[in-house]
């Protein structure tokens, strides 16, 4: 893209002391919401959202992102999952890839609804307008269901509830000031009671670069404490590491899941067998037992 003679840059603090530079050639959608600071921008990786600041999404790299938010679960799990949550994740790219996975309800809790309307209208990926403004409140019984609300309330709301589910997806900021109340011990553990015997939780962790890793490595040692064991997955052409807690003590081979891989009905753009075999091994940083 031709730079624009009035463009901006923006500043986006990455670790203590380091910030990336955005050139914005184009606002689209710029608003304080009640929750945020919100930007949908032309960049050079085309339309970004950013939130607070903080790149959240791109044109050029938000599927290698959400197949990651989406697959290591589908392939860790023993069972394919039948009901699904997923919590933040406005531009609703992981939702689709899980229907296009063939899972068949999935209930979508969101905050802002001003952000998720706001991707639906200026992203090219994700949810259009209608689908946002269709599912709002739809019945618990349709495929799938948008909820605008508090994903930590939602899920201490399950807990006086027969209702569980066969995976959680959660796709929030990282953990910061604001967010850390949805990384932590006490919620986690909520999260694992919200689940199915067999099902699984995934979150993104962090980033395993080793001047950026200390959040990964805390967040890798404080889901080993809760969940029966845990799948580290980082994607090739991403700068993100999830971790998938399982409920169930079924722990798959890389074989295994290379072979769910091979018969899923999304066939992922960015994760073939190869590089899944290498996805699930943590750099040493993370497994090593000393301190960063």
């Amino acid at each position: 893209m031709t730079k624009n003679p009035e463009s901006i840059i923006l500043q986006e603090p990455i670790s203590l002391g380091v910030s990336r530079s955005w050139e914005i050639y184009r606002t689209y959608y710029q608003c304080k919401t009640e929750f945020q600071e919100l930007l949908i921008a032309e960049t050079a990786h085309g339309r970004t959202l950013f939130c607070n600041n903080e790149r959240q999404s791109s044109e050029l790299s938000q599927l290698a992102y959400h197949e990651g938010q989406v697959m290591p679960a589908l392939l860790s799990m023993p069972d394919f999952p039948k009901r699904a949550l997923v919590i933040g994740s406005s531009e609703g790219v992981a939702v689709k890839i899980l229907q296009a996975a063939g899972v068949e309800r999935i209930t979508h809790v969101d905050i802002d609804k001003e952000c998720m309307s706001a991707c639906a209208k200026y992203l090219p990926y994700g949810y259009t307008l209608d689908e946002v403004n269709n599912y709002i409140d739809a019945s618990s019984n349709d495929p799938l269901r948008i909820i605008i609300g508090d994903g930590k309330a939602y899920i201490e709301s399950l807990l006086d509830s027969a209702v569980r589910y066969d995976l959680i997806v959660m796709d929030i900021p990282d953990e910061g000031p604001e967010t850390e109340a949805l990384y932590d011990e006490s919620f986690w553990n909520k999260v694992k009671l919200s689940l199915t015997p067999g099902g699984a939780y995934i979150t993104q962790a962090g980033n395993s670069c080793l001047w950026r890793c200390k959040s990964l490595k805390n967040a890798y040692d404080r889901m080993n404490k809760i969940f029966h064991h845990v799948t580290y997955f980082e994607v090739d052409e991403q700068d993100w590491v999830w971790l998938v807690g399982h409920a169930g003590e079924v722990e798959l081979s890389i074989e295994q899941m290379q072979d769910k891989l091979t018969a899923s009905k999304y066939n992922p753009r960015h994760i073939d067998e190869l590089s899944l075999a290498r996805s699930v091994i943590a750099p040493k940083v993370i497994r090593m037992q000393d301190s960063i």
